[in-house]
């Protein structure tokens, strides 16, 4: 609050008063049934039985400014109706949007000498988000366990082999994560912007109006993910070493994403509705190894995952696409369709450079197709893209898929080493072979926006007549910026990184020194974060985490849940490197 002079009864130059009031809360109700009895001290049965009714976006909010006013004690204020000086007042009003679920579930876990294990569960839930006919969704899901280790034939093996396990599992999950309340409903909306005045033109009188803001979908349903897995788990030589590998395949079907409603629809939004499957293959492993001897100790631990995502359909038409844009760059960045990961790099494919008015006219630029030889010469030390289709032009047929931002290959490596009362931990992870596109580089490496410049731009831009072996950018020309207004290969970059991401040392007190004060335990600990990485990548940042988790209102094809910006470097903050000094105590 700004306060006026006290020196003088007008209000002061700028003045305001604001008030704001929120409230919110969910509440989640669980009740549970258990069982679990042994028999014959072979057999072990658990079951669990239970209820979960959960109610969330019960809230309000208000806030309400004024300026100008002229005394802060004026109770006429909290009005904004009334009270002098009431020029620029504002006030609103609005509601958060209801939603519940309650679910029923059921879980089975049965075991036979601890050898053969086997687990049944089974949930029922519904969402008010959704209409009556399509509120409601089963998800079972069935795992089974062999434990070879405790077979007779294993005998032999005893000596080195403390367990070995063989699983396997399905399940089915759901998912209506909306941002909707009643994604059903059509919504309406009313405001002094929707009236309209008598009609005797006398415009002494007005009636408020209404209009659709969002439109229903009655058909929309669960999101279903259904899995399958198999897995192996083993530790050797008196638990030192330990490992496990996961294989899955997992499908989502009838995909939650917002409708993309031609612009016949007017004004209004569209609803969420089930477009599309997608299918996800892929392996998960673990290497353990930990020992001690005298007063070393020390714990390594490897974890590799690899996953291929593909999209299965995409409405009825096998070649229907969704699309995402970058920023300032003509045509789409990525493309996400059927055969194809999610949100592949899409563009044109940079192949050289023009050298000459010849090279220009044998492969006309984009655009350009009745390009003369008089034109041509300007394009020279342009960039050059392949004409796919060899039609001796370059127009939208010519873009082709870029690049991925999927790895073929992500893990992290954690080891520890302790000696007497000293630590020393280090986390190193890594990602192999996924591309980003480098949306940055449109600002730092061509002449379209005046400001900070890539060195690139000065050191490795095509010349005349010069020795152009490295040269990655097309000649300096800041009247031009036909290179980079595409979408092609150049943003493409290979994004495989190493790096440390955290480095801790630490010193734990005697306890004898400690008694004394009272303290059981006190450890001092130095850590740095993300102080290392090496990398081929040119942004910022190659550990990149994409923001756009939507499509944005300007991109077609509207999208939901799915990630069609997934890559796509528009110069996010970086990971940061941190320094920490701490201490950890215990009385």
């Amino acid at each position: 609050m700004t306060k006026n002079n006290p020196e003088f009864s007008e209000s002061g130059g700028q003045n305001n008063f604001y008030e704001s009031n929120y409230f919110n809360y969910r509440w989640v109700w669980t009740n549970t049934l258990s069982f679990s009895r042994t028999f014959n001290e072979i057999h072990s049965l658990n079951i669990l039985l239970g209820t979960e009714a959960i109610r969330d976006g019960l809230g309000r909010s208000l806030n309400a400014r004024r300026y100008n006013y002229l005394f802060e004690d004026n109770t006429n204020t909290y009005t904004l109706d009334m009270g002098e000086n009431n020029s620029q007042r504002t006030n609103s009003s609005t509601y958060n949007g209801e939603f519940a679920l309650f679910g029923m579930f059921a879980r089975a876990d049965y075991g036979y000498k601890d050898k053969y294990l086997l687990t049944g569960i089974i949930r029922r839930d519904g969402v008010s988000r959704f209409s009556e006919n399509n509120r409601y969704g089963v998800f079972p899901s069935i795992s089974a366990g062999w434990r070879m280790s405790e077979e007779a034939f294993m005998e032999p093996s005893r000596d080195w082999l403390d367990d070995l396990k063989i699983r396997a599992g399905y399940g089915v999950t759901g998912n209506s994560e909306i941002p909707v309340a009643t994604n059903f409903a059509n919504l309406f909306t009313t405001s002094t912007s929707y009236t309209n005045y008598d009609m005797t033109g006398a415009n002494n009188s007005e009636t408020t109006g209404f209009r659709l803001s969002t439109y229903g979908n009655t058909d929309t349903k669960w999101e279903m993910t259904k899995m399958v897995n198999l897995g192996l788990d083993a530790t050797f030589l008196n638990g030192k070493f330990s490992g496990s590998f996961e294989w899955y395949t997992k499908k989502t079907s009838n995909m939650l994403i917002q409708a993309a409603y031609t612009s016949m629809a007017g004004e209004s939004g569209s609803p969420y509705i089930n477009f599309g499957d997608i299918k996800n293959t892929g392996f998960d492993f673990m290497f353990n190894y930990r020992d001690r001897k005298g007063d070393w100790a020390w714990d390594l631990s490897l974890n590799l995952s690899h996953y291929k995502n593909e999209v299965l359909k995409l409405a009825e038409a096998d070649d229907y696409s969704l699309w995402a844009s970058g920023t300032r760059i003509e045509g789409y960045v990525t493309r996400t369709t059927k055969g194809h990961a999610v949100s592949e790099f899409w563009g044109l494919k940079q192949n050289g450079f023009y050298e000459s008015v010849a090279d220009v006219m044998a492969t006309k630029p984009f655009g350009q197709s009745d390009i003369t030889e008089a034109d041509a010469a300007a394009y020279v030390g342009r960039f050059r893209f392949e004409d796919l289709n060899g039609d001796g032009k370059l127009d939208d047929s010519d873009r082709t898929f870029i690049g991925s931002p999927h790895p073929d290959l992500t893990g992290g490596l954690n080891a520890t080493l302790t000696w007497k009362n000293w630590d020393f931990t280090m986390f190193w992870n890594f990602s192999i072979g996924n591309d980003l596109y480098n949306n940055t580089k449109y600002f730092t490496d061509f002449w379209t926006f005046n400001g900070n410049k890539s060195s690139r731009l000065r050191d490795q831009s095509w010349t005349l007549n010069g020795d152009n072996s490295n040269a990655i950018l097309p000649m300096l020309n800041t009247e031009d910026n036909y290179s980079g207004a595409y979408s092609s290969s150049y943003y493409v970059e290979d994004a495989s990184f190493l790096r440390l991401k955290n480095l801790v040392l630490g010193y734990s007190l005697p306890k004898e020194l400690l008694k004394k004060a009272g303290i059981q335990n006190l450890r001092l600990y130095l850590q740095a974060e993300n102080i290392l990485t090496v990398t081929g990548y040119t942004g910022l940042d190659p550990e990149f985490t994409n923001a756009y988790l939507r499509q944005s209102d300007s991109d077609t094809d509207g999208a939901g849940r799915v990630d069609l910006k997934r890559g796509v470097d528009m110069g996010g903050w970086p990971t940061t490197m941190r320094f920490l000094l701490g201490v950890n105590f215990t009385f």
